[in-house]
């Protein structure tokens, strides 16, 4: 069963063209394209609604969003992430962090259209990514509740930790909005491996030739900020903080 699957899909899944490649960047380009219209198109109504400016490193009104990559290939020093994959000839994944200021506080649901997921929906759409945290992510589940509980500090609700990474129960509470992505490495490298040759039918080693991503967790920020402005705008239309457009 399993290789009547492979040979109905898996060959061309593993015989990837030039032009399937660009399709994959074209896709990425659109959701961007897309980040950049509703910041231009979306027209505040009151001195509380959230609106678009153009530039894709810009902010809502009020709002900002920045992602950069903290790790490369399990080193904080990105330079010698890189460089270690150089030297061993082969691609490297990272780490890439994401931090949105002055969100409304209210923003999401508690169930299906919680923050975490209209955000993570968004993600696993970037190619590459494999893994998502919000806040202290999977280091709270090292630590105690003690450990994890973010203290309130005043009426407004900002507390003096950020281990819920801005978020509780699905919904924003005030505070800056924390989350991480996880990139895989690219397969392609040209570092010799061991797969089968779907021609021969046996093992055989292969390795890539030509000019590929070191590291493709270096393009992944302004994905991320796009990808993140298109999911934060669509739980503002939701609760109708940015009003309906009617056409």
């Amino acid at each position: 069963m399993r290789m009547q699957w492979l040979n109905e899909f898996g060959y061309s899944m593993v015989k990837i063209t030039n032009d399937e490649v660009q399709n994959s960047l074209q896709e990425v380009i659109n959701r961007i394209k897309q980040a950049i219209q509703e910041r231009k198109t979306v027209e505040p109504v009151t001195s509380e609604a959230l609106s678009f400016e153009e530039g894709l490193g810009e902010v809502f009104q009020g709002i900002s969003i920045h992602a950069e990559v903290t790790e490369i290939g399990g080193e904080k020093d990105l330079e010698k992430g890189l460089q270690n994959a150089i030297d061993a000839k082969d691609s490297v994944g990272g780490l890439v962090e994401c931090r949105v200021n002055g969100l409304p506080i209210g923003l999401g649901e508690p169930f299906f259209d919680s923050v975490e997921s209209n955000i993570a929906h968004i993600a696993f759409a970037i190619p590459a990514v494999k893994g998502i945290e919000f806040g202290s992510g999977f280091a709270a589940a090292k630590m105690f509740g003690s450990q994890h509980n973010d203290a309130i500090e005043n009426m407004e609700g900002k507390t003096t930790t950020n281990h819920a990474g801005g978020i509780v129960g699905g919904i924003t509470n005030s505070n800056e909005l924390v989350f991480r992505i996880a990139i895989k490495p690219t397969a392609s490298t040209p570092k010799q491996q061991n797969s089968l040759n779907w021609e021969t039918g046996k093992m055989e080693d292969f390795s890539i030739k030509g000019r590929h991503d070191l590291c493709v967790a270096l393009r992944a920020p302004v994905i991320l900020e796009a990808a993140t402005a298109v999911a934060l705008a669509d739980l503002m239309l939701l609760e109708q903080r940015i009003p309906r457009i009617w056409k």
